[in-house]
């Protein structure tokens, strides 16, 4: 069965709001919630951060599986909007990207919510090595590739998306999106502690803020069912 555009817009807004969300949750509010309720020192040895673990330290991963669902659903739904042979080629090329995503985001999340827990009274040096507290965790290697593979995929939907207006500032920050995203990943393969530092941190607040403007321009464009040219 062939979707309508206006089921297809719907279904679009409905997860853009869900990423929007999932964005929200799973950094500021949830970093905000951990921060007040059970706030973990800046790093210092793994010993630190065991002796201030708290089981509600991973509420910003939980709502970090909704940004997921976000991303792939809004990816899947927009890669129907290619019509021409190179437009479906680059609309399932971006949903084979962001099935990568969600599998190393989700496993990075699984690792934070349910393996460091695990690990704390066992394998310290294990718990040093995957924590992403540490800057220098490993775990931040498959959190910035997993979000370079994203920025791809998203990068990829541009010349699938159609339309003027709203649509040509989507196409524009999606693009900027998918270099900012390569770069991280590069930065991070170059020196992997530049993450918590302050360009990092500045960098984090940015690519939030540009993904929540894309979703909101989504929302604003294909909602109430809007046909697409």
């Amino acid at each position: 069965m062939v979707l309508k555009n206006n089921d297809l817009n719907r279904i679009i807004t409905v997860f853009a709001v869900i990423t929007i969300i999932g964005i929200l949750f799973s950094g500021p509010v949830g970093v905000l919630i951990t921060s007040l309720l059970q706030p973990q020192p800046a790093w210092e040895s793994v010993d630190v951060f065991i002796e201030n673990y708290h089981m509600l330290q991973g509420l910003p991963f939980i709502f970090g599986y909704v940004m997921i669902f976000g991303f792939v659903g809004f990816i899947s739904a927009a890669a129907n909007f290619a019509e021409a042979p190179v437009e479906k080629t680059y609309s399932k090329m971006s949903i084979i990207f962001a099935a990568v995503y969600a599998g190393i985001i989700g496993t990075n999340y699984m690792i934070q919510m349910a393996c460091i827990p695990n690990l704390l009274n066992s394998n310290k040096e294990m718990t040093g090595l995957l924590t992403m507290a540490n800057p220098a965790s490993v775990s931040w290697v498959l959190e910035m590739f997993g979000y370079a593979f994203l920025g791809i995929s998203l990068w990829l939907l541009v010349p699938v998306i159609k339309g003027g207006g709203r649509i040509i500032y989507i196409k524009y920050l999606l693009a900027i999106n998918g270099i900012v995203s390569i770069l991280g990943a590069v930065l991070t393969a170059i020196h992997i502690p530049w993450v918590l530092s302050f360009s990092g941190i500045v960098s984090y607040i940015a690519w939030n803020a540009m993904i929540i403007v894309v979703m909101i321009l989504v929302f604003l464009e294909y909602k109430g069912g809007k046909k697409v040219e």
